[in-house]
């Protein structure tokens, strides 16, 4: 069985994912740094305070949705790159609840 994944439109593909994922990355530690230098400055978070906090069930069914948004984001950068409209990517990429879905052309 031939299993070509890396054909020429594959390798697009995977280097918008991975420039997609760079940067929402690098967004989230630049701003996750700031963050904890502010807070630990102002004594408002001590060094090892993350490692160790017991995370509330609200607050991780958030991260939980923001992780699928994160996810659904960077896998469906391909379709952007061949889908140029706002309504377009987001219906391909199973984003219909979004708000900006509606207003989208």
């Amino acid at each position: 069985m031939d299993r070509n994944y890396l054909d020429e439109k594959s390798v697009t593909d995977l280097g918008r994912i991975m420039m997609a994922l760079m940067s929402e990355v690098w967004i989230l530690k630049d701003r996750t740094m700031l963050l904890e230098h502010a807070l630990e400055a102002r004594g408002g978070l001590a060094k090892d305070e993350l490692e160790n906090m017991q995370i509330p069930e609200e607050l991780a069914a958030k991260i939980d949705a923001e992780r699928d948004k994160f996810a659904t984001l960077v896998l469906s950068a391909p379709i952007a790159g061949e889908k140029r409209s706002v309504k377009d990517i987001l219906e391909r990429a199973g984003i219909k609840d979004s708000p900006v879905y509606e207003t989208a052309e």
